[in-house]
């Protein structure tokens, strides 16, 4: 049940990159997942007698995004969770000091199943500055 606020939020979302998303013409070429958890505003305020339970989620691309023609891959699998998180009212906010919600990378860089590609950080950075998220390289406001 969503709480008493009536809202679920999440502090941002997170990316991985596929080295060898798809094949097109036998070429690799990789592509971005993108994916946000969120929940709503109970916290350890359960009651079950009132059916006041709390409830979490994820929302995620299904398969990797490739780089289209005009747009990178990234760019477009953060786009569209954008819009589906707005269109199920999952609200965007700061934890902490931060002013901006943030642009993650799956183990922040170091898990060796999702390694990052070259200038990730840089990459990041661009796109969250893009849609006005902070990530690793984004100066502090």
């Amino acid at each position: 049940m969503i709480s008493k606020l009536g809202r679920y939020w999440s502090t941002g979302i997170t990316v991985t990159y596929s080295p060898l998303a798809e094949r097109i013409h036998g070429e690799p070429y990789g592509g971005w997942h993108a994916k946000l958890d969120y929940m709503d505003d109970g916290f350890a305020d359960n009651d079950p007698e009132t059916g006041q339970v709390s409830t979490e989620g994820t929302l995620q691309t299904r398969y990797p995004v490739r780089n289209a023609k005009i747009r990178s891959g990234l760019s477009i699998a953060v786009d569209t969770l954008l819009a589906d998180a707005k269109r199920l009212g999952i609200e965007f906010i700061a934890v902490g000091a931060d002013s901006e919600p943030w642009l993650y990378y799956q183990g922040d860089g170091k898990d060796a199943e999702h390694p990052p590609p070259d200038g990730w950080r840089e990459t990041l950075a661009a796109e969250a500055a893009r849609i006005g998220f902070r990530s690793y390289a984004t100066p502090a406001a």
